[in-house]
């Protein structure tokens, strides 16, 4: 019974997590996506579209967003995307 009562509380978590199928709510931005935050940072837009901070690059590397995968990523200052 008491499996019963966390498994009904985990599912209610997920549920909530979800994001809305409503664009340009809250915040302004979309659920899910990602984005830098700064030289040194990146964040992500929660359920609610607001920019929440989701992590920190590591020494001797900066974010930059690359937009045909849609992610940020922690690479070396003079890192270039291909073309």
């Amino acid at each position: 019974m008491q499996f019963s009562a966390v498994l009904v509380a985990v599912m209610a978590t997920f549920a909530a997590a979800a994001p809305s199928a409503e664009p340009g709510y809250g915040g302004g931005c979309t659920p899910a996506t990602y984005d830098c935050e700064g030289k040194y940072g990146w964040r992500v837009c929660d359920t609610s579209g607001k920019w929440v901070s989701a992590g920190i690059c590591p020494p001797k590397t900066i974010c930059k967003y690359y937009a045909p995968s849609k992610s940020p990523y922690c690479v070396p200052p003079n890192f270039q995307f291909p073309q």
